[in-house]
């Protein structure tokens, strides 16, 4: 049974203009975009604060062996070129960017870098570096 004193169903459009209205008002116009930036700039300042301390520990042991970690959005067959043109390809770490090489201790680091390689890790530290064990045979 429908009361004569209910308020009329509103549009659904009404109801988020009307929440607009408020978030702004308790906001501020410009407090809820500055708050969303407060959390981004917060974000992104966590991710490089993480990135920087797994490049610092895991540097790598041996400069003629190294984990060369490339852009993630590059094919397998664009790191793997930029990695062969820099040293002697030694493997494949768990995921399609980051590749194992061997070279020169002097001229590795260098070439990889000017490759396009982001961070060169110590293979045995870096564990994402190790690819998947192979499957147990029974």
């Amino acid at each position: 049974m429908v009361d004569i004193l209910d308020p009329p169903p509103r549009a659904l459009e009404d109801v988020l203009d009307q929440a607009e209205t408020r978030t702004e008002t308790s906001l501020g116009p410009g407090r809820a975009r500055s708050a969303l930036g407060l959390v981004l700039a917060s974000v992104a300042a966590i991710g490089l604060t993480l990135a920087a301390t797994v490049a610092v520990s895991a540097q790598p042991r041996d400069p003629a062996r190294v984990a060369a970690v490339f852009p993630p959005w590059w094919t397998a067959a664009r790191s793997a070129s930029a990695a062969a043109s820099a040293g002697q390809i030694a493997g494949v770490g768990g995921v399609p960017f980051i590749l194992i090489l061997r070279g020169e201790p002097d001229a590795l680091g260098p070439r990889l870098r000017a490759a396009g390689a982001w961070m060169l890790l110590d293979p045995d530290a870096a564990g994402v570096c190790a690819p998947p064990p192979p499957p147990e045979s029974r």
